[in-house]
């Protein structure tokens, strides 16, 4: 049972990580629809790396310092309360996918303030 408790979280820690990688190299690469969109040049190229990194750091902490994986759930945190407050919070709860709404960000910043609180801990 312990041995399960100890791996248990990477259910959370994967998907997040992946969907951070996959929606922050993107913008490292081009984060022009970013600013398209208003948002002012420097946070719009912060974006990409605070994803990308973050999301390697919640994959790479376990293995090196616990710290690290805090860090990355930080950095994912920030990124989604901005998210959140900015640009999806108008939409407020919305149930049809097509329609937008904020509750996969609620959801993606309730799980990088679980991973920043707890760490690598059990």
């Amino acid at each position: 049972m312990i041995l399960i408790n100890k791996y248990i979280v990477w259910i959370l820690r994967i998907p997040l990580a992946i969907t951070f990688l996959v929606h922050g190299y993107p913008k490292i690469l081009d984060c022009s629809g970013l600013i398209s969109m208003g948002m002012p040049s420097f946070l719009a190229y912060l974006i990409g790396p605070f994803e990308f990194i973050g999301a390697l750091f919640i994959i790479l902490g376990p293995l090196y310092k616990d710290a690290i994986s805090r860090l990355g759930s930080l950095m994912i945190a920030i990124i989604m309360f901005g998210a959140i407050f900015i640009v999806h919070l108008p939409q407020k709860f919305v149930w049809n996918q097509g329609d937008g709404g904020v509750e996969w960000q609620v959801m993606l910043l309730c799980v990088s303030l679980f991973l920043l609180v707890k760490g690598n801990e059990l």
